[in-house]
This record gives C-alpha cells, structure tokens and sequence, in this order.
C-alpha cells in the first residue's frame, strides 16, 4: 500500500471509529460547540430552528468552517459532503450540479434552490461565482418545493452573508497562488446610524494566469480575472420593522471551453494534451439586488421581498477540439428577472407555527448560437474574424411564474412534531424563434407539492422522523429547429425519507442517518449535437439511497468527520420501448465518500495553529444514458495549515494534494455528433498562501 493510501485509509478509519451519519455540520467550528450545549441555528424552514430537530437531512458549515477548510465556491461545498456532486465545465456559467440522483440541464432550470439571504436566485448562470463574507451554508437534501418552489426537487442551498454590525469592522485578505494566481478581498462593516441604519460592504478581485496548457497556442487557456462586490443596509426605525437593502455586482473574465478529443471509448484517459487552436473565451457579468422588509405585528410577521437579476454571458469556443481550424461557435446567453414574494409567519414560540406566502417571477431568457465555419479547413490559429457565422439559435423565451403556498408545524407533545405544507407553482411560457420568423411556441406547466412528516423527538439529543414529499422542475423549449423535440416535459419526483439524528456523549458525537426511495417521472436529459444543445426526457426512474455522517470530538481541540452514501438508481422506461431499460441515471455517483481531520493546538494570548486535511471519494458514474462509458473512480485531498492569532492569520493550503488526474466532463461522439470522444480535465494541483488581517 502507497503512503497516500495508507493516509486516507487512516484518517477514514480513524474518523468512522467515532460513527457513521447524515444531516452533518461541521458546525461546532464557529463558537456554536455542541460540547458546551450550544445548539446549531438553521433557517431552512424559513424560521430559526436546532438543526438536530429539522426533520430534513442537512449539512451546515459554519462561517469558521468556511474559513478554515478554505471553501471559495459552490464546487468546494459539494466535494465535502455525501450524494452531492458539481461538474464544473465550459464556460463561466455552466456547472451541473446533482443532488440523489437530480441533475443539472444546460439550458434548463436548476435542480436545486439557491437562496441568498433569504432571497431565491434564479439564474443558472449565477450558480458558479466566488463565495465571500459568508455567515453559514446549509444545504438541504430530498425536495424542497413546498416552501422554495419548482426549483428545489433535489433540494435546497440557503447562503447567509455576515450581517452589517454596529461597531466599526472589517477585514482584508490577500492570497497567491500557483498559476501566478492573486487575489485581494475585503469586508467593511459599521452603523451610518448608531443601532438604527447599518451597513456591510464586501469586494473580490482575482487575477489568474492558469494552469492548463494548450500545446498548439502554447499558452495558458484557463486564465481568469474576476471582480465582485457587494453592499448590504439594514434600517431599523422601529423594534417591529426591519428594512434588508442589498445588491451585489460580478464582471468576469475567463478562459472557456477546453475540451480534449480521445480515442474512442478512453473517457479516463489523461495522456492527450489540450491542442485546440481556438482560444476559448467566456466573459460574464452578473447583476442582482433585493429590498426585503419585515413586519412584526402582534400575530404573525410579514414579510415582502422584492429582486431583480440580470446575467449576461457571451462564450466563443472551439468545436473540433483539434489542431486545425474547422468548426467554432459563440453563444450569447442573457437572463434577467423580476421577483415579488410576500410571506406571513407566525411566532416560533408557539405550539402551532404556520408559514403562508405567495411568490411570482417574470423572466426574460436569450440564447443566440452561432456556428462558425472555417473557410480553410486545413489551416490552424485562424482568427475569429476569418471563420464565416451560420446562424443556429436565436430564440427568447418569456417565463410567467405564480405560485402560492403553506406550511403548518405542530407540536402534539413535547417529543411529536406534525408538518404538513402544499405549493401550487404555474409557469406560463413563450419561445419567440427571431432566427425564422413564426408563430410563438407557447406551453404551461404546473404542479401541487405536497411535503408531510412526523418527528419523534425522546429527548432532547435523539429525534426520528419520516417525510414524504413532492419535487417539481418546469418543462421547457429546446432550441427552434428539427433535432429535438420542441418542448420537453416537466419533471416530478415522489420521495420518501427516514432518518434519524443523534447528539451522544454531551454532544461530543454527532450522529445522524437518512435513507430514501425516489419514483422519478421524466428526467430531464442533457444531450450535445455539435452546436445544438437539447433536452429530452426519461419516463420511469426508481431512485434509492442512504447518508451516513458523523462528527466527533474525542479530545479537546480536535474534530473527526466522515460520512459515506450510496444511490442507486434504474431506469425503468425512456421512452415506451426497452431502450437504456434497467441502465443507471449519468451524472450519478453511485458512492460518495468523505472524511475530515482538523485540530486546534492553542499556542496561548488567543493564539493558535489549525491543521485541517480533507478526503473526498466518489464512484460508480456512468457519463452517458447507454452506461458504455464510465468514469474511473476519483479521491482527492486537500490540507491546510493556519497560524491563527484572531486580528490576522496565515494559512499554507494544497487542494488536489496528490496530483490526481481525472475526468471532470465526458461527452462520447454518439451523444454529441462530434468527429471524437471529448473530456474536459479535472483541476490539477493548486498550492498557495493566504493572509488575513481583522481590524
């Protein structure tokens, strides 16, 4: 056995020897230490709850987590958790993630909820963008469309930033990385106003060379500069109401598109070189702001949340893949959004605790695709300019969605607790074809879901509950021409789940578990067909799994962590015929493994020195609906080392430690209609510096 297996072997060993769980958080990390009895506040159920007593699987990691596993981004949460996976690929917005088996669709809508301080995003293209000032993540598994909509069919990411304070605060933190990759970012936070009108301002700025080399422009591909900011107010004028003001702004500019032709049927193959002759470009800004205000009546809180969105991303790539100039093509995709939500909430305090609200969304989605042909096919490091455009796409979709819904909580006794919560959501849609004039394609969807479960809570450290749910995802429109279908269908998944979270030992053992059927109706599926892109849909799915997590503290200072789950998943008709009858759902990790060691040696005057490393494995994913190709089993680790002395720090991290290589994104020629299998590598090793100064 090799050292690095030997590692990982220990440090899963050692970890597993304090459990196996679900519904973790790596969450004592933040003050909120479960050995001094402090409980874990979460608010997926858009009230402050324990997380323990949640009868949903959730993950929480705490604004001291975030800084001490070094987690930057949305890729960083899902690689630490069990049945959750993130394939980064393409282009600056196109990520696919996938929650117990519920995957991401280019084109479509997101599989999950991302929620922002309370506000939902609704741009798929927002989904992948830097993570800063950061309070808490939890993320919530199994459907959420009760309370959060047609998007939450796998689940639910609730973000909360640090809130604006009273005194005067801030913070700057400057990183290097390998790649010459540097980064400054910083918060300011104080009272324009003493205790009545507060604020919060927060930037980011990266500057990134890259480390992928592409051998024909001999040059790096995956460079990056990117700018983000934010500002928060918060006015008080009175103890009953509360005025949230924010808007955050991005400007990206990144390298795209750097896919690898392959043999046929090597998705695992890492020797072939990055050698197209088109340097992939993907420039994306990113616009949103929300006013949301809250009232507090005698009975019953009210709520209204207002947002806008606006993303704009603007992608030129290559086609071919290959040394020669032959194929391109740019796509302008623009998305921009209204939303209005008005919510009604009793006290928590109560027996009986009750959420109603009423949410409506008006969007405006342009994708405009163009393939650019080269006029000599033989020539290479032709400019853009030189290849002649055909139009493929141009179409503008408009989305009209309502949606009410309600939530009943009701504690029979002390240890029952009854749930009951229903959400109707109508999409009304319109594609506009401005490439060949005709008549507007227009389709409505609509779906009730219902979510019901019990908790039984023996006391106050044990809680068992079951849940049934209902997830909706709308249908859609393929883009206006002949390869597929004009409209896709819907989605809808019926899921039940058991589970069971446990604190032992005065809270020093976290102990928790989930287990879970899904009966899944036409699944969307993504297929590439050269520059046309297309969903279609999958009849029957039976998906079913397990979470296993656990977190531990056997001595003080030091935390263990491990978690292990399992799906499986069969489909049981595409379309009518026996065709992929019985193949497994693509994009899927059959297993998911993961483990955390970290310590705290105190060095005395609010000093200290964290060691923290992380293992993630994962399994059994095939690429494709035909399961002909499957990736290769993927482990990787990450450390870091902090000198912490509370005004500043100074962190050594490695991510990728050991160097794996392996396939972040497979598409095989019979699902793309290229003239080659193509993979898009998996980060390869990064190492830096980070310096952070509190004032």
């Amino acid at each position: 056995m090799t050292f690095r297996n030997r590692m990982l072997a220990g440090l899963l060993g050692t970890a597993c020897l304090f459990g196996g769980s679900a519904a973790f958080a790596q969450d004592a990390a933040d003050g909120a230490d479960p050995a001094e009895g402090n409980d874990i506040v979460v608010t997926a159920r858009q009230r402050s709850e324990s997380l323990q007593q949640v009868p949903d699987s959730i993950t929480v990691f705490s604004a001291r987590t975030i800084d001490e596993a070094g987690i930057r981004s949305i890729d960083d949460v899902t690689a630490l958790m069990p049945n959750i996976s993130l394939v980064d690929s393409q282009d600056a917005g196109t990520v696919a993630i996938n929650i117990r088996g519920i995957g991401q669709v280019r084109n479509g809508e997101a599989p999950v909820a991302l929620v922002v301080d309370g506000v939902q995003m609704t741009s798929t293209d927002m989904i992948k963008q830097a993570l800063l000032d950061l309070d808490q993540i939890e993320v919530l598994k199994g459907p959420q469309g009760a309370l959060y909509g047609r998007n939450a069919i796998g689940g639910a990411i609730n973000i909360t930033t640090k809130r604006p304070t009273n005194e005067l605060q801030g913070r700057v933190s400057v990183d290097y990385a390998n790649g010459d990759d540097r980064r400054l970012s910083g918060t300011l936070s104080g009272a324009l106003v003493p205790d009545r009108l507060l604020f919060r301002v927060a930037g980011d700025y990266r500057k990134f060379d890259g480390v992928f080399h592409n051998v024909t422009l001999d040059r790096k591909v995956d460079f990056v500069e990117d700018l983000n900011l934010r500002g928060r107010l918060i006015f008080t004028p009175t103890e009953r109401l509360t005025v949230d003001l924010r808007g955050s702004y991005g400007d990206l500019k990144a390298g795209a598109s750097w896919y690898i032709p392959l043999p046929d049927g090597q998705p695992n193959n890492t020797s072939v070189p990055i050698q197209n002759d088109f340097l992939g470009r993907s420039p994306r800004t990113v616009k949103d702001g929300s006013l949301k205000v809250d009232y507090e009546f005698d009975p019953f809180t009210l709520s209204s949340i207002s947002a806008f969105n606006s993303t704009k991303i603007d992608l030129s790539e290559d086609l071919d893949w290959f040394p020669q100039s032959i194929l391109g093509a740019t796509q302008l995709r623009r998305y921009e959004s209204f939303t209005q939500e008005f919510r009604l909430a009793s006290p928590s305090a109560q027996k009986l605790r009750w959420t109603a609200g009423a949410y409506l969304l008006d969007a405006r989605r342009r994708v405009d695709t163009v393939v650019l042909i080269s006029p000599d096919p033989t020539a290479s490091k032709l400019p853009q300019s030189a290849y002649i455009p055909l139009p493929a796409a141009r179409a503008t979709e408009d989305i009209l969605t309502k949606a009410a819904y309600a939530q009943l909580n009701y504690s029979v006794t002390d240890a029952i607790e009854l749930t009951g919560a229903l959400r109707y959501d109508h999409d009304r849609r319109e594609q506009t074809n401005r490439l060949v004039p005709g008549p507007k394609r227009k389709a409505n969807f609509d779906e009730w879901q219902p979510k019901v479960s019990i908790k039984y809570s023996p006391t106050p450290d044990t809680m068992v509950y079951a849940t049934a749910a209902r997830g909706f995802r709308s249908g859609g429109f393929n883009p206006p021409n002949a390869v597929f279908p004009a409209i896709y269908k819907p989605e809808v998944a019926d899921t039940l789940e058991i589970g069971s979270k446990n604190s032992l030992l005065d809270r020093r053992l976290t102990l928790n578990a989930a287990a879970f059927y899904m009966r899944y109706k036409d699944q969307q599926v993504f297929i590439l067909n050269v520059a046309d892109q297309g969903i279609v849909n999958v009849g029957k799915t039976d998906i079913y799994g397990f979470e296993l997590e656990a977190q531990a503290r056997p001595v003080r200072n030091l935390q263990l962590g491990a978690s292990l789950g399992f799906i499986d998943t069969k489909i049981k008709d595409f379309d009518g015929t026996a065709r992929f009858r019985g193949n497994r759902v693509p994009l899927t990790y059959r297993w998911s493994y993961t483990a955390f060691g970290q310590y705290r040696a105190p060095l005395g005057d609010d000093r200290a020195i964290v060691a923290r490393i992380d293992y993630s494995g994962r399994s059994g994913n095939y690429w494709h609906i035909d399961n002909a190709d499957r990736q290769d089993a993927v482990h990787l680790v990450n450390a870091r080392l902090t000198y912490d002395a509370k005004r500043y720090s100074i962190a050594l991290y490695a991510t990728n430690l050991f160097k794996e290589r392996y396939t972040e994104e497979f598409f095989a020629k019979e699902f793309s209609a290229g003239a080659a299998d193509i993979r898009y590598p998996g980060q390869p090793r990064r190492y830096g510096v980070s310096a952070t100064l509190n004032f």
